[in-house]
């Protein structure tokens, strides 16, 4: 059994992309890494949760897996170790900090960010936040989240899930942080590579940016209208229309 939990095939399909990505992108700066647990059982996810509660051994998760509460699983995490030969988890070089940056940077989210616990080999999907409350409240059980994965991800173009409106392009990947023309108008996409509607900022790399730099835009927030995210701008008069590129 523990093999199969180091198959990220196992895993959504959007997943497979970005952990394919984050291998590539790490081994050009040098870090090599390779994936490490990807789904979990109940059974293997409270196994975990009891270690140092009711087995020895420090506390490793928060997560019990009876009430599926850890991303791993619903085929949407998965852990990572050094192929290096300088030890599976040895951090005294911030090898962990550095992937980590990597990892956020193409669209997932990084267990180094978090308060606790602080988990530097881990990486999910940021669709559903980091808890998994909204995903439960969606989909109820992995079995049934897992039913969508096709569906959802045979196609390229725009993907809406219960978070928000999302970009598939033909590779899998998504943009995120990023400006894109579809259909002769301007969306930007946010960090986790969602749609953005109303005001948001734009620094030139990061949308709505922690220190407050960058422009205001606004971004159509007419809930399932024609041109929801479209950005306006201001005509030579000041008045205000949804920009249109031809």
């Amino acid at each position: 059994m523990r093999m199969t939990m180091r198959d990220i095939t196992l895993c959504h399909p959007r997943l497979q992309v970005l952990a394919s990505r984050l291998v590539e992108e790490c081994n050009k700066q040098g870090l090599a890494i390779k994936i490490g647990e990807t789904l979990r059982t109940a059974a293997e996810q409270d196994a975990l949760y009891g270690q140092g509660r009711t087995r020895p051994g420090h506390i490793v998760t928060n997560a019990p897996g009876s009430s599926y509460s850890s991303y791993h699983q619903w085929g949407t995490a998965f852990d990572v170790y050094r192929n290096d030969g300088q030890g599976a988890y040895h951090e005294a070089d911030n090898f962990f900090d550095k992937i980590g940056v990597i990892g956020v940077s193409i669209g997932l989210e990084w267990g180094g960010n978090w308060k606790s616990i602080v988990d530097k080999p881990h990486f999910q999907l940021p669709d559903w936040g980091s808890g998994t409350s909204e995903i439960k409240k969606l989909y109820k059980t992995p079995d049934e989240f897992m039913k969508t994965w096709e569906s959802a991800e045979e196609k390229a173009g725009w993907i809406k899930n219960g978070t928000g409106w999302w970009y598939r392009y033909e590779d899998g990947t998504n943009p995120a942080n990023k400006w894109l023309l579809i259909n002769s108008h301007y969306y930007l996409f946010n960090q986790n590579g969602y749609m953005c509607t109303g005001w948001h900022r734009w620094n030139g790399s990061v949308t709505d940016p922690a220190d407050g730099t960058g422009d205001w835009y606004f971004l159509d927030n007419t809930t399932n209208g024609p041109f929801e995210g479209a950005c306006w701008h201001s005509r030579d008069n000041g008045a205000q229309e949804i920009w249109y590129v031809q």
